[in-house]
Order: C-alpha cells, then structure tokens, then sequence
C-alpha cells in the first residue's frame, strides 16, 4: 500500500470488502452516477481532471482509478477531492453489510493534518486515527477502537517522533490486522478503468 502521496494534494483511496472497485466508484459519485472515460494512469487522471476543469471554468471535477485487488474493490481519487470525499466520508458506502477502510491525506491544508483512517462497516463507523499520532490526537475513536487499540501501541506508534516512520507503523498495524494489500505499483503506474465521480455535469 502507498505510504505516500498519489498526487500533489496528497491521497484518498478507499478500499472495500464487499463491493468490486466498479461498484465502490459507483457509490462515491453524486446523484447522476459516475461517467467512465478512458483508463488511465494516475498522472493521466490528473490531467484529464484539470483540462475539464480548464474547459468549464469550474474547479470541481474529481475522479477515480479503480480496480480489484486481493480481495478488494479500490478507488483511488483525483482532483478536488478534499472535503468531498474524505475525512470520514462515507454516505451510505459501506451499506449493506460493506466493509470500507479509508486512507485520507490532504497534503495541501495549510494546517497540514496528518494521514488519517477510518474504518466503516454497513453504513457506521467502526474505528479511526491519525496515523501521525504523537503529532495530534493520540486517541484512537469510534466503538470499535478495540480493534486496533492494543496492535497500534503494541507498535509504539503513539511514541514515534518520526513522521514517515509513524505512517508506516501504522499503515502496517492496518494492513496485518484488516487484511489489507493494494500494491504501490498497481496504484501509481497502472492503466486503471477510470470514471469522473462529481463535477462532470456542464454548467
């Protein structure tokens, strides 16, 4: 999984267990449901962001690659996707008995917040952190913190100084205990299906 930034304004991928990447796509777009375009690589699906954005006038269209993996459907988002799609966005996408782990940061708030995640299962939220955690809060929140509670100190993450390595300790943590995988490679190089979710409608 990528410990690092996807593009310049950070990262927001959302992983299901429960639901192909075709249907978590469908349940992240706005009303008019998604609109698929050609696959493409991550900095292709910044450029097609930024030219439809360029042509409307608008700074709105936000897209994800997605795809399966593992046992996972995966949406990787672009474009405007701060305060759309994450922190904590879920909005009926883990409905139905859907479990979706959520990995959000917005590298570009000028408060630079850390990485955060959270876990949803059939339309609640379970459990989340900052994955920076001596740097904000060192709780972690949501009925079910139980589940990650003793693995996250266990792995010293709340005593960690170091920022880098505070995010993989815990991405770590994550990974072994939800059984996560979704390779760096399959994220940043790939030619992925790829959709715009909102801010496709002409204005």
């Amino acid at each position: 999984m990528a410990d690092e930034d996807i593009s310049w304004l950070g990262h927001c991928i959302k992983l299901a267990r429960g639901l192909s990447g075709e249907q978590l796509a469908a349940r992240l777009a706005a009303g008019g449901g998604p609109v698929p375009v050609r696959a493409t690589t991550g900095p292709q699906a910044e450029e097609l962001v930024d030219r439809l954005d360029a042509e409307r006038g608008d700074t709105d269209s936000i897209a994800v690659r997605y795809g399966d993996h593992a046992g996972l459907g995966f949406a990787v988002a672009y474009g405007h996707w701060p305060s759309v799609l994450g922190p904590a966005y879920h909005d009926g996408t883990s409905r139905d008995g859907v479990h979706v782990f959520e990995f959000y940061y917005e590298k570009q708030n000028p408060k630079a917040p850390p990485p955060v995640f959270a876990y949803f299962h059939d339309d609640h939220y379970v459990c989340g952190f900052d994955m920076y955690m001596h740097t904000w809060s060192r709780e972690i929140t949501g009925p079910g913190a139980d589940l990650v509670r003793a693995d996250v100190f266990a792995a010293k993450i709340p005593e960690e100084r170091k920022r880098d390595t505070a995010h993989r300790a815990s991405l770590a943590v994550l990974e072994q205990r939800f059984e996560l995988a979704l390779p760096r490679d399959l994220i940043l190089g790939a030619s992925l299906p790829t959709a715009l979710v909102r801010g496709q409608q002409p204005r």
